[in-house]
């Protein structure tokens, strides 16, 4: 847990950095995701922050206003109507202490507890894996709407990681039946990571950047993936809608 949590920390703080780095007049640029402004997106991350410490600390009491098929949608637009008047630094700040709030109760947590999170149960590891691709993913949309390219450090093993440990939801949510699944990635640094049961029918191999750009729904017309799938449900879970996270 001591690991995942710095390399979320590390994570946050370099979007923090060049967050600061953006001119005032550039936080109105439209991105990719949603056509969201770059205001946008650090107000949704100080938004999730927030929902994420009510759900640590008092059993995910404000779920209770987000309510039915379209809860998220509500919940996003809350997050983008607090900090649409807000200055930069002032919607950077915001996500700096509520980010700092929910590493803090992670830390002090015991291994193996869990959260409800968006109506399901999950460990407070996949919890943070799931902190930290949403991090990466946000700032890959910030990134790209800069014309700036942002290159993957070994902390993209914990994005990856969540696009495994997410794999049966996924399948849920393209109504295909889950089955196994092996992945092994060579990540930057050569880094080789493996997931799931090396005995498994089904399996993809290959670049750990373009998996993680899969299962994050960071994928353009233009991507072609190097990624190799063996099995029938691995070609499928390839291609299957991955949301954006």
């Amino acid at each position: 847990m001591k690991e995942i949590l710095s390399n979320l920390v590390a994570e946050q703080q370099l979007l923090d950095q060049y967050l600061q780095s953006i001119p005032v007049r550039n936080w109105g640029t439209k991105t990719s995701f949603k056509n969201w402004t770059i205001t946008n997106h650090v107000s949704y991350l100080a938004g999730l922050e927030d929902l994420a410490f009510n759900a640590l600390k008092k059993k995910g009491t404000d779920f209770s206003i987000y309510k039915g098929p379209k809860g998220l949608e509500k919940f996003e637009n809350s997050c983008l109507e607090k900090g649409k008047d807000m200055r930069p630094q002032d919607v950077i700040e915001w996500w700096r202490l509520s980010r700092a709030k929910v590493v803090e109760t992670l830390a002090d947590a015991t291994p193996g507890r869990k959260i409800n999170w968006w109506h399901k149960e999950i460990d407070y590891l996949t919890f943070a894996s799931s902190k930290l691709a949403e991090t990466w993913a946000h700032g890959l949309d910030i990134y790209a709407s800069m014309k700036k390219d942002y290159e993957d450090t070994i902390r993209i093993e914990h994005v990856a990681l969540y696009g495994w440990l997410n794999a049966e939801n996924v399948s849920k949510e393209n109504k295909t039946k889950f089955q196994d699944l092996r992945v092994e990635l060579i990540g930057p640094e050569y880094k080789a990571w493996q997931f799931g049961n090396e005995k498994s029918e089904n399996s993809v191999k290959g670049n750990a950047s373009d998996w993680c750009r899969i299962i994050t729904g960071r994928t353009d017309k233009g991507f072609k993936p190097t990624l190799s799938a063996e099995g029938d449900f691995a070609k499928k879970f390839i291609n299957f809608n991955h949301v954006k996270i």
